[in-house]
């Protein structure tokens, strides 16, 4: 199975994870990340130093879907901690297409 690093993240106007850098692929929707793990179609990581850690589909108790670091899946761990990718031209363009 092939796997792609994300690299940083996008949040929306909540402050929740909507997009992701996926290095080599630019930024993708949250939404289509979460279906091509749950498909085990591709998987993704994020570096934390020199390690690597798998990143997770996840539904909350109130039926959102997340992604995590953390294999039982808790909360956003570990993405929440990349780098915020907030250029407001992205925004704009992101927000348009809802």
């Amino acid at each position: 199975m092939d796997e792609f690093e994300i690299t940083c993240i996008v949040e929306d106007e909540n402050g929740i994870i909507s997009h992701c850098g996926v290095k080599g692929y630019g930024v993708q929707n949250v939404a289509i990340i979460e279906r091509l793990i749950r498909e085990d179609t591709y998987s993704f990581f994020i570096r934390d130093g020199e390690k690597k850690r798998n990143v997770y589909a996840r539904t909350s108790s109130n039926g959102s879907s997340f992604l995590t670091t953390h294999r039982h899946g808790y909360d956003t761990e570990g993405l929440n901690h990349l780098p915020l990718f907030d250029r407001p031209l992205l925004r704009k363009l992101i927000e348009s297409v809802h």
